[in-house]
């Protein structure tokens, strides 16, 4: 078994083991896990300790709530949660990156917008992150039922790394008749707080002949049109329930629509499904949404360019439309891309794919997690999210 030791000054050893779907977790790699330290707020739930967690497995999730690797990893959090729903308690351990992100208020209303149910610690002051020998968002640490840490990794992609991990820890203890199924309880955000006609709406686009409003009503997994002089709903595409469905207004399904583009020239809106990793094309004449670029799958490979559907994509979040092109703030693979409205070609106009705070010539600038995205007509400008920068990319030459 591979693995590196991070030696702490308060002398918690963490093993940080290079993960894989196939490998058991040794005894000889427990040590006892640091508990929570009294006084921080939680949220989701009353004020827990690893004892009170006795005979579950606990996983923590050290996350930010503006890190897109974070929001990655979401996903495969709940399908943990539901497969091991009497076994498996996730406690999000939410160590802000920005000042912003340290206030408590702030969590509560990421919890809500990523439909987060599993408790969260504000571990503002970085205090269970030193513990754990924590040095980068996410980081996974899996918990045995008697208190010990057994496995941790870094990144994206972990639901089969962990999966067998977990499963193995249920049987092995259900066997010592050690495992608890009582479930804990649990104070959502969710249920304290009143229903809204819109949830987290993300971007915006005006047809000003038409004199309407398109909104991307991200958690709900629509796009709303509005008119702008009465502010009546005149039409809802897409449902409260995420999913990718093409078909016409009522059939169709979205997953946190973002970013937004309206082409006047053609009556069509052009729509960033976010959490589908797709370019999504609406129709307003025939009234039907046609995903033009994305397979619904996150890219795991950089720079991976290719024809529409048949390519996968990274968290695009928003969009601008200039010269039969669409400009993607693609924000998960940290670069612009564009896709050539004639030929569904995609490919990367700007960042390596590394994330950073690097000028240069477009191709070999490092951006971090771009999320906004317009023009003069000159250059392009984006909001550069985990560098809290604005950024500027000439639309001719490098």
């Amino acid at each position: 078994m591979k693995s590196k030791k991070l030696i702490l000054s308060a002398g918690f050893v963490l093993l940080i083991i290079s993960l894989t779907a196939n490998m058991a977790v040794s005894t000889d790699s427990r040590i006892k896990a640091p508990d929570f330290p009294k006084g921080l707020q939680w949220l989701n739930s009353a004020p827990l300790s690893l004892d009170d967690l006795h005979g579950k497995v606990v996983l923590l999730d050290f996350w930010t709530y503006c890190c897109i690797n974070c929001m990655h990893i979401i996903p495969d959090l709940k399908k943990l949660e539901h497969k091991y729903a009497d076994e498996l308690v996730v406690i999000g351990v939410h160590s802000a990156k920005f000042d912003n992100e340290k206030d408590t208020d702030n969590i509560r209303e990421a919890i809500l917008r990523y439909g987060l149910e599993h408790p969260v610690v504000n571990d503002n002051k970085f205090e269970i992150w030193r513990e754990y020998g924590v040095q980068a968002w996410p980081t996974l640490v899996l918990i045995d039922p008697e208190g010990d840490a057994v496995a941790a990794m870094s990144g994206e992609d972990i639901y089969d790394k962990f999966d067998k991990q977990i499963g193995d820890l249920v049987a092995e203890y259900d066997a010592k008749g050690l495992i608890n199924r009582t479930p804990i309880k649990l104070e959502l955000e969710k249920d304290k707080t009143l229903p809204t006609l819109l949830s987290f709406p993300g971007k915006l686009a005006i047809d000003e002949k038409g004199n309407r409003l398109f909104v991307t009503d991200s958690d709900n997994n629509r796009v709303l049109i509005i008119g702008l002089g009465d502010g009546i709903i005149k039409a809802s595409i897409g449902g409260d329930q995420n999913g990718f469905v093409d078909g016409d207004y009522e059939t169709a399904r979205f997953f946190h629509p973002q970013g937004i583009a309206y082409d006047s020239s053609m009556d069509v809106l052009y729509v960033a499904d976010t959490e589908n990793h797709a370019i999504r094309r609406i129709d307003l004449q025939s009234q039907r949404v046609t995903t033009i670029a994305g397979t619904g799958k996150q890219a795991r490979v950089f720079n991976d360019e290719g024809i529409g559907t048949k390519i996968s994509l990274n968290s695009p979040w928003d969009l601008l439309l200039n010269d039969g092109k669409l400009y993607i703030a693609m924000a998960g693979s940290h670069q612009i891309w564009t896709l050539d409205l004639a030929t569904d070609e995609a490919q990367v106009f700007a960042g390596t794919g590394r994330e950073g705070l690097t000028d240069g010539p477009r191709l070999s600038a490092e951006l971090a997690q771009p999320s906004g995205i317009t023009t003069d007509g000159h250059n392009l400008y984006f909001a550069d999210s985990e560098g809290s920068a604005v950024r500027r990319i000439p639309l001719l030459g490098n």
